[in-house]
């Protein structure tokens, strides 16, 4: 079994600020860092932080080739991430403000996944294997189609969502993995309680697997009948970017050993625990042998 994670690979700018900036405001920053980030960059080093051994597949530009040397460093299988010359690599604009964030993108080569590269990338998987993916990439239809008909195991962040969300092919998705609001728009409820979400995703994707992160909350198993639920570790929170891409990178990485939710939930809750505490995406996550 094989892990190809298949994703968004970000420059991350990061502003600390003492608030957010308003409408028509010029606010000076306490501190400043760039950062290697993307959902995709970082759910691969969690895997591979985890334990996994793991592929990551998608696009930088001609600006990009530092990617390359960041997720080898952590033992991220770099064969199908392509470097296009045409395009620049993504980027994010992130205000960090009392342990909160707020994120601008640009897409850059994370919006330029076309059908191509997706078919020469699944070629070299087979049924069985894991694909994880965000939301955070373009021509998701295709790859989620692609990798149903291959019979692979599909693992989906739906972040950040969109309303084309619903326009995918989510039957085809084996688990997902959502926040509060992720699970309102894949679900379309109107209610912020959360008995009322988790209803509302038994109802609409009754023979999925759900795992749904709430923040201080802690974390849900749906499946079915099914809901397990994990509390969160209190600790001081610093910045919560990449909080959730640590929790999917070890639930999925821990699930697909052992099979087992409860250790599952127990080890991405604790995983992303540390994350917070860190300023920084990637190289906050991390590694297992922190969590023994």
């Amino acid at each position: 079994m094989k892990v190809l994670s298949f994703g968004s690979l970000n420059f991350d700018y990061v502003y600390n600020t003492n608030h957010f900036v308003l409408p028509k405001e010029t606010i000076i920053a306490n501190d400043y860092h760039e950062n290697f980030g993307g959902k995709g960059l970082n759910q691969s080093i969690a895997l591979a932080k985890a334990g996994m051994e793991v592929y990551h597949a998608g696009r930088v530009g001609k600006d990009g080739q530092s990617f390359f040397d960041y997720l080898n460093e952590y033992n991220v299988n770099t064969k199908y991430l392509y470097k296009d010359e045409n395009v620049r690599t993504g980027h994010a604009i992130i205000e960090v403000n009392e342990g909160q964030n707020r994120i601008i993108c640009y897409g850059g080569g994370n919006q330029k996944i076309d059908h191509k590269q997706i078919d020469e990338v699944l070629a070299n998987f087979e049924k069985g294997d894991i694909l994880l993916v965000q939301n955070e990439i373009s021509s998701m239809s295709y790859l989620i189609n692609k990798a149903h008909e291959m019979g692979m195991k599909i693992a989906f962040n739906c972040a950040p969502i969109t309303k084309e969300i619903l326009t995918y092919p989510l039957e085809y998705i084996d688990i997902f993995i959502v926040n509060e609001v992720e699970a309102k728009g894949i679900s379309e409820c109107d209610s912020d309680n959360i008995d009322d979400i988790i209803k509302a995703l038994q109802e609409r994707y009754q023979n999925k697997e759900i795992v749904l992160t709430v923040g201080e909350q802690g974390s849900y198993y749906i499946c079915g009948d099914v809901i397990k639920h994990q509390e969160a570790f209190k600790v001081n929170v610093v910045d919560t970017t990449a909080a959730g891409d640590t929790f999917t990178g070890y639930f999925l990485a821990s699930y697909m050993n052992e099979h087992d939710v409860d250790k599952a939930l127990l080890l991405a809750s604790k995983a992303s625990s540390i994350t917070v505490q860190g300023m920084g995406a990637a190289k906050s996550i991390p590694f297992y042998k922190d969590l023994i």
